[in-house]
């Protein structure tokens, strides 16, 4: 086996090419392996970052290697597999099953026509357990109807279109050249799987020794979003900042009901009655109350606690910066608020909603990979790095270092428009998709306020993409929503350079430019080019999680998005057109309206 050296991006070893995730290069297919499989430790570079090593409990975080001499032998990396290691040739539609001892440090080549090898579209994982294979493809081939079961062959099979065949996978067929069984890949299902005996090997495309696992095959593009959910956790590096009260929801648990709540069946009156009182005590919503027991007794709330836990320290720093500039090395802020009493009319309105702004000129963030999971979010973790128990925890991480605008809303204001009665019927629509969707768990819990910031971010990182010189791939969203009042969106981006980005997205959030982009953003999310489908649409997306969203308005880059561009609505934002429901940003787009 020859040695090949391929080059990506130190932050995208984390995500979206982290542990277990497919990565194409030049037409050929590759996995990056767990973090365990990684070179020593002594070989990689720290990366610091206390708050949150301390809240996912771990010792340590260590960056990708990188290597300036990549092109000789010593480059260090990180290691790789071919996969999927079926392949086919482009010119005479063979299928070979490619193996590490067929390397040569060269693409691969056909070895009877020197055609290139292409790897097969189609891969294999199971529904709860996160494995993933090859597809069986010699005995899923000789187990069709009609087939010869006997035939033991897999070095003579072609992967090819059917002469006048259908357009589509039935169109396509893998046919063996020994025993003449063919099948089409209309066939290719995971329950024809189940019925036929192809079983998961539980095991990851790098392992060896197979494990029992009764999760039943899924089919898969190799490239679909399904087959890796990546788990990473992300933290922005401020100073110091002491928490006036306690987390709300350690509030709510250390209430005196809670614990009873925990243990009286839903449907019983007294839980409702229960979950009100612990609200009206500590002025909370009910949702929030009920959301965090469902939580609790799932047994899957470490990585929503870790991240309100997490969010709610930088929203505390950014409050603090309101009053007095940061000046850490790498947490710079200057402090800006609209004028209520301006001359403008526009940035009187965004005063009513916006009740300052902090502009970060240097910040750091530190983002480690989890894991990953396959076919489902809620299936099971595989872990970044596996842990034998006899060294410290760690975890792969990167840092990158950047700029970012935050801006915190008026709570009143949010409070006064989320109790509206259209506001709230719109987000019933939501939230009874939310409690059913195998995503709950993976995103903020569920509230109006939080689907009116997230759709807010989505439009103000939009417009910044236009406006900053950076692309909206390379901008990132971070909202604050707690049952609290804290409300807040943070716009950022970064670079694994030392010295940062270079100024452009801060200089939008500057009053003499903010308001021009707010006002612009909010006048673009008043009509899509899809209307009226978009903004009469009902739920949809995965798991209907979406309302009036559509990539001509509100969907964005999915390297941007923390919540995976769900639960995102614009009507929420600028009314629907019957007049039904009240729009957060009414009156800043009728004062836009006055004003012209």
């Amino acid at each position: 086996m020859s040695k090949r050296i391929l080059q990506l991006g130190v932050a995208k070893l984390i995500a979206p090419f982290g542990p277990g995730a497919v990565v194409d290069i030049l037409g050929e297919s590759f996995m990056t392996l767990t973090a365990d499989k990684w070179p020593k430790r002594t070989l990689l570079e720290p990366v610091d970052c206390l708050r949150l090593s301390s809240r996912l409990g771990i010792q340590r975080f260590y960056g990708p290697p990188t290597s300036d001499d990549i092109e000789t032998s010593n480059a260090l990396g990180i290691p790789v597999i071919r996969y999927p290691a079926w392949l086919f040739c482009q010119t005479c539609r063979r299928m070979i099953r490619w193996t590490s001892k067929l390397e040569n440090g060269k693409a691969p080549e056909c070895p009877s026509d020197s055609g290139r090898l292409v790897p097969m579209r189609f891969v294999v994982a199971c529904r709860e357990r996160s494995h993933s294979a090859d597809v069986p493809w010699p005995e899923w081939l000789h187990r069709a109807p009609g087939a010869n079961a006997e035939c033991k062959e897999n070095s003579s099979l072609r992967f090819r279109p059917i002469d006048g065949g259908s357009p589509g996978l039935s169109g396509l067929e893998v046919a063996c050249d020994v025993c003449s069984s063919r099948r089409t890949l209309g066939d290719l299902r995971g329950d024809v799987l189940l019925r036929e005996g192809l079983a998961c090997h539980g095991t990851q495309p790098w392992e060896s020794t197979w494990r029992t696992c009764e999760s039943p095959l899924e089919v898969l593009q190799r490239g679909a979003t399904s087959f890796h959910y990546a788990e990473t956790e992300a933290a922005i590096d401020i100073p110091d900042v002491s928490a006036s009260t306690l987390d709300v929801e350690d509030r709510i648990r250390t209430n005196t009901f809670y614990l009873a709540l925990k243990s009286t069946p839903p449907e019983d009156p007294f839980a409702s009655q229960m979950a009100h009182r612990i609200a009206d005590e500590l002025d909370v919503s009910v949702d929030l109350v009920l959301s965090l027991v469902r939580r609790d007794l799932d047994g899957d709330e470490d990585g929503v606690v870790v991240r309100s836990a997490i969010l709610g320290e930088e929203f505390a720093a950014f409050r603090a910066a309101e009053n007095d500039d940061a000046d850490e090395e790498n947490f710079k802020t200057r402090a800006e608020t609209f004028d209520q009493e301006s001359v403008d009319v526009v940035e009187r309105a965004l005063a009513e909603l916006i009740e300052s702004i902090v502009l970060v000129d240097r910040l750091r963030e530190v983002r480690a990979s989890l894991g990953f999971k396959r076919y489902r979010p809620d299936s099971d973790l595989i872990d970044a790095v596996t842990h034998d128990g006899t060294e410290a925890k760690w975890l792969p991480a990167y840092e990158g270092f950047g700029e970012g605008v935050f801006l915190r809303f008026n709570a009143a204001a949010m409070d006064a428009w989320a109790s509206t009665p259209g506001a709230r019927a719109r987000s019933r629509q939501l939230s009874e998709k939310f409690d059913t969707s195998n995503f709950s768990k993976r995103l903020h819990p569920f509230s109006i306020q939080y689907v009116a910031l997230h759709s807010f971010a989505h439009a103000l990182l939009r417009e910044f993409a236009f406006s900053s010189g950076y692309p909206a791939a390379s901008l990132r969203e971070r909202i604050y929503c707690e049952a609290s009042g804290d409300y807040g969106v943070f716009i950022y981006t970064t670079s694994s350079d030392p010295e940062g980005t270079l100024g452009g997205l801060v200089r939008e959030g500057e009053l003499d430019r903010l308001g021009s982009s707010l006002a612009r953003a909010a006048e673009q999310l008043s009509w899509c080019s899809n209307d009226p489908v978009c903004s009469e649409s009902h739920p949809q997306n995965l798991d209907g999680l979406n309302i009036a969203a559509c990539h001509s308005c509100l969907l964005t880059s999915e390297t941007s998005c923390d919540g995976f561009n769900l639960l995102l609505d614009r009507v929420m934002l600028v009314g629907s057109p019957n007049g039904d429901v009240a729009g957060l940003l009414d009156g800043l787009l009728q004062t836009i309206s006055d004003s012209m």
